[in-house]
């Protein structure tokens, strides 16, 4: 197992609406940088992640990153061939994970000393591909990357890198994502959630605890399938008191709720807030003309891997980019299977595209 350090780097980005703001964030690497600084990966972190993308921080830890069976030695992405680098977003969901460093609504603003709150400024998965960049050229000296690899969120960064940058990375693979964010996610999902924070007591404070359990509700149970859900959840036979007081939950739902309640102490009811806005918002043909154009923009390698059975981010739009990137006379492919994980496959589900990233990789 590898054993793995968080580290941080700071730059001043400006964001669209003109304020510049002093980052601070976190990052990991595994593996090492060769000589002529041709080998590294980029890995970018899905909406609830973070930069921990493989090994552990300690030997005992419970769990190492989220793609631990993916990256590390004599693994899909060996890191005794590659090094690898990974970057905790703006806006982190977690930023009360202690191995998270991220700058946000919770940051001191520098000007006032005291938190940004809503004051800190809308950013979109653009803006992450763009310090991405900066980070990876100008402090670590990266020219050009052997792969820019991402699930979901993570996917519109990497593409937006791939589209903002054409010639910074050789190979973009995207996991569960999409070039556009559907509409019907954004109303199903993300902006329900943004609504339910507002209308909680204590918003736009720590403390919104009722309606962030209800946001991170609405993002879990979009990300599976029904399949998952009922054998995960199953319904109980004898479950007899909620049939008869209207205030007593279902065995299922009280399963649920103390699932999430496990993970709500370490995250922000205001970084929720922003991350749903920026996925709301992705789209690569905005001020691009269209996403046939933005297409034509690519130099890289692209391919997107999908799951038929994902709710978030169907797999049938993959194929609709791709088809624009082939269009466009740009060497792309789609590969998609099933899973009763839904949406989360990209990340607990990988066997099936091992071996399609391995050739990708060669």
């Amino acid at each position: 197992m590898m054993i793995v350090q968080k580290q941080q780097f700071q730059l001043a980005y400006t964001f669209e609406d003109g304020q510049e703001i002093p980052l601070t964030l976190g990052y990991e690497t595994y593996g090492t940088l060769n000589e002529a600084r041709d080998n590294a990966i980029y890995i970018a972190h899905y909406f609830s992640a973070s930069s921990h993308a493989a090994g552990k921080y300690h030997a005992d830890d419970a769990a190492p990153g989220y793609w631990d069976a993916l990256i590390g030695p004599g693994k899909v992405i060996d890191t005794e061939r590659f090094f690898v680098v990974s970057i905790d977003n703006v806006c982190n969901v977690a930023p009360y994970l202690p191995n998270v460093v991220t700058t946000g609504p919770t940051s001191i603003n520098p000007k006032t000393n005291q938190p940004y709150g809503l004051d800190f400024p809308v950013f979109t998965y653009r803006d992450m591909a763009k310090i991405a960049y900066q980070f990876l050229s100008k402090q670590l000296g990266i020219s050009q990357l052997y792969l820019a690899m991402g699930a979901s969120a993570g996917g519109f960064q990497v593409l937006e890198l791939g589209c903002e940058f054409p010639t910074f990375a050789k190979r973009i693979t995207g996991v569960i994502t999409n070039a556009q964010n559907p509409t019907w996610t954004s109303l199903t999902v993300l902006q329900p959630a943004m609504r339910v924070l507002e209308l909680d007591a204590n918003w736009p404070t720590k403390d919104a605890k009722e309606g962030l359990q209800l946001a991170v509700q609405m993002m879990n149970t979009g990300a599976f399938t029904s399949t998952f859900y009922e054998k995960t959840y199953p319904r109980i036979q004898d479950d007899e008191a909620t049939y008869t007081d209207l205030k007593i939950p279902a065995t299922y739902e009280v399963a649920l709720s103390q699932t999430i309640k496990q993970n709500l102490p370490v995250l922000d009811p205001t970084h929720w807030y922003y991350t749903c806005k920026a996925t709301m918002l992705q789209d690569l043909a905005r001020q691009r003309g269209s996403l046939q154009e933005a297409a034509a923009r690519f130099e890289a390698d692209v391919l997107l891997i999908s799951c038929d059975d994902d709710l978030l981010q169907p797999s049938s739009y993959n194929a609709e980019f791709i088809t624009l990137l082939k269009n466009a006379h740009k060497t792309a492919d789609h590969f998609h299977y099933q899973s009763t994980y839904g949406h989360m496959a990209g990340i607990l589900d990988i066997k099936p595209y091992e071996n399609r990233l391995k050739e990708f990789l060669q």
